[in-house]
């Protein structure tokens, strides 16, 4: 049999790379191996001109934070430079006011009408009250359940507690019926003082009348019914609830506006139980 035979090629035309060999190319070999050096290098100097242009960034907010805060301490140091000059200007005032001798006459200011005996000055948060150490005189006024006329005189030797309220008012709404159910178990620890309660400014045009609203809480303390708000206007009453304490004579120890809680309420007949005038 005879043999397949391999053409011969001529020498001219003999291929550099032998047909039956697999050709690899060196060049892209040696190309793949650099371009992820490459990249992870521009990559790394990203990263570091990022992280320059983020500090500098950061190093400038620094900066206008320091120079905002060096501002606002300078705005403070004026602010105390201003209040001390109040304090010394108010001080300088004070001492004045305490030398000096009052005289309508001179100054031509017109006095302050002298209020009816037994009638305090209108309640102000301002300054020392007023009323302290006045007395209150007799506070008379229909019975709101009896129908009967009260006339209690502050100076018969009872301690009092006072509150004074309107039915309209909610927060004295609130605090009534709690007031309700402390007094019955509370009054017999406190022998020497009484509470008595005050209500006053009814309005006809409020719609609520003041009789349905006594009948439905049954009130187990004395109220005295303020039908023309003349009771309120002799204690100074300036907002609701009010309340006021005297002494066994009359005179007025304590005075203050608004909602006291049922402890403050206690501590207020406890000290009163003890009080020596």
């Amino acid at each position: 049999m005879d043999e397949i035979r391999q053409p011969e090629i001529p020498a001219d035309e003999t291929p550099e790379t032998p047909i039956d060999a697999v050709s690899e190319p060196e060049a892209p070999a040696r190309r793949s191996g650099k371009w992820p050096l490459v990249a992870a290098g521009i990559a790394l100097i990203a990263l570091f001109a990022a992280s320059q242009v983020y500090l500098i960034s950061s190093l400038n907010s620094t900066q206008s934070q320091i120079e905002s805060l060096d501002q606002q301490i300078d705005d403070l140091d004026s602010s105390v430079d201003d209040v001390s000059v109040q304090v010394d200007d108010i001080a300088t005032a004070a001492a004045q006011a305490a030398t000096a001798t009052p005289s309508s006459a001179s100054n031509g200011a017109t006095p302050a009408p002298a209020l009816p005996t037994g009638f305090l000055p209108r309640f102000t948060n301002e300054g020392p009250d007023q009323a302290l150490g006045l007395k209150l005189g007799t506070v008379e006024g229909p019975d709101a359940y009896a129908g009967s006329t009260l006339a209690i005189d502050p100076a018969d030797g009872t301690k009092r507690v006072w509150m004074i309220w309107a039915h309209w008012c909610p927060y004295c709404q609130e605090e009534l019926p709690e007031l309700n159910t402390w007094w019955p178990e509370a009054k017999d620890n406190f022998a020497g003082a009484e509470l008595v309660t005050i209500t006053t400014s009814m309005d006809p045009s409020r719609g609520n009348p003041l009789e349905p609203y006594l009948e439905s809480s049954q009130f187990q303390f004395p109220v005295v019914v303020d039908v023309d708000t003349s009771i309120a206007a002799q204690m100074g009453v300036n907002a609701f609830p009010f309340w006021m304490v005297t002494d066994g004579d009359g005179t007025v120890l304590l005075r203050t506006a608004g909602a006291l809680h049922i402890d403050q309420v206690e501590e207020i007949f406890t000290q009163l139980e003890d009080f020596e005038g």
